[in-house]
């Protein structure tokens, strides 16, 4: 336009186009310069990761609105963080922007000394760590998992055979050689041992702690190994 209006020199319009030529460049500089244009990124949806880390890897918190693209900058979250369920970035003028996310979900959390790795519902280790697990594991005596490993079918099994039997208990043990346990909503320990109906073993843990809970007990473990036998144990 500023050009068109330079054309017109012969019908002195120069001032004129200067005049155009000064507003375009105040025009363009406030476009340019001023913070008003500058992103503002919120995150929605995270519970494990940081904010600051997925916007951070989303690459567009501070970048002028202008160079911003929603769908480059949700891909970059999903490819920094790939247990994501979903990401997606969306921006309203000036420069409001929105990163949502859906964190994913686990079926096991594994706990081996130091390490900390989720499981899917194939008991494949899952990458990444932004997700959340319906259950947690802690392993002892096992050699570690590395990332795409599946978990050893027979413990799969049993695994899920604890799910399926005990769905109030978020939090197991397994000890190589001695099996699975968890600590009651009482406090005191249930030993389950390896083989055998999980099932039977929940149904006893139910009535033993209705029962205790009556009496006003507190014992000092359950030991349910053997389900059609169960022991009690009290402190001295």
């Amino acid at each position: 336009m500023a050009v068109a209006v330079w054309a017109l020199r012969p019908a002195g319009s120069r001032l004129a186009a200067g005049g155009l030529l000064l507003l375009w460049a105040i025009l363009g500089g406030i476009l340019l310069l001023h913070d008003v244009f500058y992103t503002r990124l919120d995150v929605a949806g995270a519970r494990i990761l940081s904010p600051e880390a997925l916007a951070a890897a989303s690459g567009i918190d501070g970048l002028h609105i202008f160079w911003v693209n929603p769908e480059e900058a949700a891909a970059a979250v999903r490819h920094r963080f790939p247990a994501l369920r979903s990401a997606t970035v969306r921006c309203r003028w000036p420069a409001f922007c929105t990163l949502f996310v859906v964190e994913g979900e686990a079926s096991w959390e594994w706990v081996s000394g130091d390490l900390r790795l989720f499981l899917d519902e194939n008991g494949q280790v899952m990458e990444g760590d932004a997700v959340n697990a319906q259950r947690r594991l802690e392993v002892y005596g096992l050699p570690p998992l590395a990332p795409g490993q599946r978990v050893d079918p027979w413990l799969w099994e049993r695994m899920q055979d604890l799910s399926w039997a005990f769905p109030e208990i978020p939090t197991f043990r397994y000890e190589a050689g001695r099996g699975f346990s968890f600590v009651d909503p009482y406090g005191w320990p249930v030993l389950l041992g390896e083989f055998g109906s999980m099932a039977t073993r929940a149904a006893a843990w139910r009535a033993l702690r209705d029962l205790l809970a009556a009496h006003g007990q507190r014992p000092a473990y359950l030991d349910l190994r053997v389900p059609e036998a169960p022991t009690v144990g009290f402190q001295n």
